[in-house]
Order: C-alpha cells, then structure tokens, then sequence
C-alpha cells in the first residue's frame, strides 16, 4: 500500500484531469438518460443507415439517442458491440470527434474495470491522439468548433487521469493544465449545458477537499481559483439529475464522495443502487455497493453482492475479475471468522492467497491492494483458533514477506511470538484494520 503523503500528490493530479474530462464514460467509475438499459442497451445494435446520413450529424450540443445508445453499450461492459458501434460512427462521420472519443471511452472501461491491468493502456493512449488530431484539424478551420474544443479537452483529461494511475505525475498535472481552458471555452459556447456543470462541480468539491487532506498540494492550488464544496455538491447533485450524457458519472463520483470523503455511505447507497438499477450488468457498480453495504454493515446484503461477484466471475462475465473476486472472498471470510465459523473462514482466506500467485510472481502484485496480507493475517488466526499452530505460524510468516497493510506485519510479528486468542469481549473478533477498500481513494473505484 502506498502512503498517505503519495495519495495526496497524485489526488491533485487526479484532480486536474478529472475536472476537465467532463467524464461521460469514467470512474473505477460506475453511473444517462433513458430510463432504463431494456430501452437503450438491448435494442440500440449500430443503426448504419441512420448513421450514414448526412442530415443526421452527430453532436453533442443537445441530447440525440444514438449517442446515449453507444454510451449504454459501454456502461453494460458490452465492449465489443460498443466498438461495432462507436467504429460505424466513425465510419460514417470520419471528420467527427465524438465517434474516436467515445471508441476511446470503450478502451478506458476496459482499463477501469481492473485498474492494475495495463494490457489496455496503448491502445487507449493512441485512440486518445487520434481524437485529439481529428480536433486539432477541426479548430483549425473553425476555431469555436463546440464539439472539437469539448472533446479534446476530454481527451487530454483522460490521458492524464490515466497517468496519474500509472505514476506519471508530472505528464499528468500537464494534461490537466491544458485541459481546463479547454473547458472554461466550451463553457462560455454552451452557458446552460448541464455536462460542462460536471467538470465545474467537480472542482469545486476536491479544490476545498484535496488540500485540508494533503497540505502537500496546497502551494500548488494557489495558481488555481478557489473552490466551495457545498456548491460543487450542489452542482453534481444537478448534473445527476438534469445532465444528458453526465448524469452516469455525476452519480458515480457523488456515491464516491459521500462514502469516502463525507462518511455518508446511506446518501453513497442511493446513488449506487440508481446505478445499479439501470446497469445491472456493470462490474463496477457491482463491486462498489457491497463494498457500501459493508460499510453499513449490512452484511447479508452485502454478501450476497458478494457471492454473486463469484458466481458471474466464474462464468466469464466482461469485468468480473481476479482482484474482485479477492475482495469477495476477503468479505465473506471476514464475516465467517467474525462469526466463528473457521473452516468457511478458512477456506476463503486461503483462496485469496491462491488468487494472489495467479496475478503474477512479484510480491507487489500478489499483494493486491493489502488483500493478501490481511487474508494472511486472518488465515493465521483462524489456524490458531483451531489448533494448528504450525499452519497458522506459516502464515504469519507470509504475511511479514509481503507489502505492509496498516498493521499486519506488526500483528503477524505478535501471533508468531504469541498464538493469536479471541477476547471473549472482542466485538470486532480480530485486530481493528482499516479494510482495504475502505481507505480513501485518489480518484473515483475508483474514486471503485
């Protein structure tokens, strides 16, 4: 786990690209207009004829179902038909930003679903450029182009949200840089347009946040203009519900904001479950309510969320992962080991350590954001609780070869010394360790 002090740096990052995306596809995102996803995900297969038509340009500069259409194919994690779709657009509007940027936003679900998979990176890189190019050439010859002013600023703001999760601090605060007077000019093109308001709500709420948690980034806001939190709330609570192609991600990062930043997670839940309701098939979502519903220790809920993770994972649904199911696990066995039902505890925690080798043989990897530590720490335990010391002695010492998380090495060097007994008025049953998923976020996660 990195330090606090790291988050902080690349939370201001994060902030400056994640302010001008105006983040239409985002966020280990998660949450549109139609009502439903029976009335846009599954009826919405690419309409070539309507796309080919000249009369029919595609645009930004009011809402038009067929774009909403390829928006929910992406949110349904239907990557390949969003590419058929996103690919016909550009087909048929080759000198059109919105068809490269939304086929980049395909690639960037791909990314943010697994976040530490980087297979996608390139790609979404280069699909990036190209939009960025095509707007380029459109600014050339009209300079008040609306769309290509928006979409480049959303492409440069991507670009750096994604390398500010890959370390790149200094490439990333300089796509955030060029990006805001990209969106302060389409602002001043379209005053009353409820998207622009997302980026504008965004900044509002982090430029008050960012600083009173990470004093490290505090001289850098001085050549920024100040925020208001309680207005940024305010205006992504507006973007939520009156935004055309925002009010997904409004939702998100309000559901975000209020688990991890207000310590509101009852307010984060009704957004998540709005989420969830129109994008049942979103993994992200998924992963984000249980992790909600723990916090509110609703735990047959949350379980059951949880249980689910697993059943779709096995049967190869797009974005349920490894790392998810990692988490999952962790969940379950945490509540049987509370509930003194070891050998369930058992069998999950020792699964997250079998998840953790397939991930790769670096011990980083394996860690997997402190949930093979903790796993291990919890292993050792249970062992201890049923008699087997040698076992649980073996897993203390897994638990001191792997990244630090909070206190596990500090707990793992007591249980070696000292095997691990329950205290009868324990009503945690166990160590008091900050969960994983329960730390704050740089982003939105994000923010997942």
């Amino acid at each position: 786990m990195r330090s606090r002090g790291f988050l902080g740096v690349r939370s201001l990052f994060h902030l400056l690209a994640t302010t001008a995306c105006l983040l239409w596809l985002d966020i280990e995102s998660v949450e549109g207009t139609p009502s439903s996803r029976h009335t846009s995900a599954d009826t919405c297969a690419p309409n070539t004829s309507s796309l080919n038509s000249r009369a029919a340009t595609l645009t930004v500069r009011g809402y038009d179902r067929r774009i909403q259409a390829g928006i929910d194919l992406i949110y349904s994690l239907r990557f390949e038909e969003a590419d058929l779709y996103f690919d016909a657009v550009v087909d048929a509007e080759p000198d059109n930003p919105l068809g490269y940027f939304f086929r980049a936003m395909t690639s960037w679900w791909r990314v943010l679903v697994d976040l530490e998979d980087r297979r996608h990176d390139e790609l979404f890189y280069r699909q990036l450029q190209t939009c960025i190019d095509v707007c380029d050439r459109r600014l050339k010859e009209t300079p008040d182009d609306f769309d290509a002013i928006l979409f480049k600023g959303g492409s440069i703001g991507f670009r750096g949200r994604l390398r500010g999760d890959r370390g790149q601090f200094l490439k990333a605060a300089r796509d955030g840089l060029r990006s805001m007077p990209l969106v302060e000019r389409s602002r001043k093109l379209e005053p009353t347009n409820k998207d622009i308001l997302f980026g504008q709500g965004l900044y509002d709420y982090f430029a008050v946040i960012m600083p009173e948690r990470h004093p490290i980034i505090r001289p850098i806001m001085w050549f920024l203009r100040d925020g208001d939190k309680e207005r940024g709330l305010k205006e992504l609570e507006e973007v939520a519900y009156s935004g055309l192609y925002a009010r997904v991600e409004a939702k998100y990062f309000l559901s975000q904001i209020y688990h991890l930043f207000e310590g509101d997670p009852a307010r984060a839940l009704r957004y998540q479950e709005e989420l969830r309701q129109q994008y049942p098939d979103n993994a992200v979502f998924h992963r984000n309510t249980a992790r909600t519903l723990v916090a509110l220790s609703r735990w047959p809920q949350a379980l059951q969320l949880y249980r689910e993770y697993l059943h779709l994972s096995e049967q190869g649904r797009a974005g349920y992962h490894v790392r998810g199911c990692m988490e999952s696990l962790f969940y379950i066995g945490k509540r049987a080991f509370k509930l003194r039902r070891s050998q369930d505890a058992i069998r999950a925690f020792a699964a997250i350590d079998s998840l953790s080798y397939t991930l790769g043989e670096e011990v980083e990897v394996q860690a997997m954001r402190g949930y093979t530590a903790l796993a291990n720490l919890y292993l050792g335990m249970a062992y201890d609780e049923t008699g087997r010391r040698e076992l649980a002695l073996a897993s203390y010492q897994r638990v001191r070869q792997l990244p630090r998380q909070r206190r596990s090495r500090e707990l793992a060097k007591r249980y070696l010394q000292r095997a691990y007994t329950r205290d009868p008025n324990d009503a945690v049953a166990g160590p008091t360790i900050a969960d994983p998923s329960h730390l704050p976020a740089p982003t939105s996660k994000d923010l997942e």
